[in-house]
């Protein structure tokens, strides 16, 4: 591995410890709440999965996609920048700007990210609110499962070659995927972080210890690089989400081991309280015969 590599590497894990830091729970209008199923989880695998099949199949596909994210990317990102105040969405704005100018410079591609990330950030918010949250849980982590699977088979590696190459026109952005140098990552690379720190948002979750959970399993993976040439990066992000949730569901197990020890301790001293006077009258008489002895 070249030092660039490593450092556009690092530069991605960075970036999806920082998605899942910073994703929030949207207030999402009140016509979701009559669309919340759990149906809505299938979308994280289904669409790692649907896309592969589709682009395996229809390789002039991969055109499509690269056409409906140069639109969308950017709308979906100054929408999520919009609920964040007026200096992100210039921020976003300057992005948009930078892409369409050089979107094969550092500078681009950077700004290309932020737009993406921005989009990933609007979709996990809305996904979260439509999808209960163990539904999801269960949801992300096939979508982790499913990522694995298809690069250890190799089904993954031509569809993503075909999506990463699509483009619009010469001089206009990939926004499809993100480029950071020599490194290449898939657009479900940077919405599952996203998602994830949406879901823990909604839930109260401590999303600063996720995201350096995050960030850990992401450098430590990246030593499959040493001998293979890809790798399934929304595999670290679940694992953290889990390692999270673990920890969670460990708290609440002690606080009910100790409530229910007070409870059990509480409920020892009134039944001793309770037996106390018949015992001190039990004592009387003896007490009156020793002393008249």
């Amino acid at each position: 591995m070249s030092s660039e590599f490593i450092a556009a590497y690092a530069g991605s894990s960075v970036a999806q410890a920082a998605l899942v830091a910073g994703a929030t729970a949207t207030a999402a209008p009140m016509w979701t709440r009559a669309l919340r199923h759990r149906a809505f989880a299938l979308i994280p695998p289904f669409s790692l999965i649907g896309v592969v099949v589709l682009l395996r199949l229809y390789p002039d596909g991969a055109s499509a996609f690269a056409k409906a994210a140069l639109v969308l990317v950017p709308l979906l990102a100054l929408l999520s920048a919009a609920r964040l105040g007026p200096a992100a969405v210039l921020l976003t704005l300057a992005a948009i700007g930078a892409v369409l100018h050089d979107g094969h410079s550092l500078v681009g591609q950077l700004a290309a990210l932020l737009l993406i990330g921005g989009s990933c950030l609007l979709l996990g918010a809305l996904l979260v609110e439509l999808t209960p949250t163990r539904w999801l849980g269960a949801g992300i982590a096939a979508m982790a499962a499913a990522d694995l699977v298809l690069v250890a088979s190799g089904v993954l590696g031509p569809a993503s070659d075909v999506l990463n190459a699509a483009g619009v026109g010469e001089h206009l952005p990939q926004l499809q995927r993100v480029e950071l140098g020599p490194l290449e990552m898939g657009y479900g690379d940077v919405f599952l972080p996203a998602l994830v720190g949406a879901l823990l948002a909604s839930r109260a979750r401590p999303r600063t210890w996720a995201a350096g959970l995050t960030l850990l399993f992401a450098l430590a993976a990246g030593l499959v690089f040493l001998a293979f040439d890809r790798l399934p990066a929304t595999v670290p992000v679940a694992l953290a989400l889990l390692v999270v949730e673990a920890a969670g569901a460990g708290r609440v197990w002690w606080r009910r081991r100790a409530s229910l020890g007070a409870w059990l301790s509480t409920s020892r001293s009134r039944a001793d309280t309770g037996r106390s006077p018949s015992a001190s009258a039990s004592c009387s008489p003896r007490a009156e015969t020793a002393s008249a002895a």
